[in-house]
């Protein structure tokens, strides 16, 4: 990847809609990600910054998009720009990324919850509650936490009920989002390294 400045962002797609379709992504007219299948990431791509109507189609064609909406991209962001929700309820979100890793050897996570069947949402790291309430479309803030192998729980709010628990690996100067993705039958945590491990030069600790 290129060295990354203050002269333009760094944006990746993402394909959160449960069941859909592959999809090509247009900005501006120009096509920007290709057949992007649901859970999938796009590459990150440099962006100036600016307003742009993006158009999402399904993979191949040029008529009648799945969704069009303009979002503001703003000079050194790093993001990921999530397509949410049901066919009869699409969403971009432009979720912006942390450019710094954790202090002191930790590294920082948080949580996206994009499973739109899914209630609010508990998570716990080895019976810890970091983060509680999570709602649809909602983004934690980041937390630092030490470099080590964690049980991650996903639990409903409502009553506690356990839905799913992970196990995953934090190593140390990274920058992570958990995205829990899908319908409430098979949902799944995706545990994404975001863009501050990719971009150059080496991100500096506070």
């Amino acid at each position: 990847m290129k060295k990354f400045n203050d002269k333009y962002s760094l944006i990746r797609f993402l394909h959160a809609v449960p069941r859909g379709v592959p999809v090509d992504v247009y900005l501006n007219g120009s096509l920007f990600f290709n057949r992007i299948l649901f859970t999938h990431f796009s590459p990150y791509i440099y962006v100036p910054e600016g307003t742009y109507d993006v158009s999402v189609f399904p993979t191949m064609t040029r008529e009648n998009p799945l969704l069009r909406q303009s979002i503001q991209v703003k000079d050194g962001e790093l993001c990921t720009l999530a397509m949410t929700g049901y066919y009869n309820d699409l969403e971009l979100l432009l979720i912006p990324e942390d450019k710094e890793v954790g202090s002191k050897n930790d590294s920082k996570l948080r949580v996206a919850h994009l499973s739109p069947n899914v209630l609010d949402l508990n998570i716990l790291a080895n019976n810890k509650l970091l983060f509680s309430d999570v709602s649809f479309r909602e983004v934690t803030d980041y937390i630092e936490m030490p470099s080590q192998f964690y049980q991650i729980d996903v639990e409903l709010s409502v009553n506690n009920r356990l839905l799913r628990s992970n196990r995953l690996a934090v190593n140390r100067d990274r920058v992570y989002t958990l995205y829990i993705l899908g319908n409430f039958a098979s949902f799944q945590v995706f545990q994404s390294l975001d863009g501050a491990a990719f971009i150059t030069p080496v991100v500096m600790r506070k």
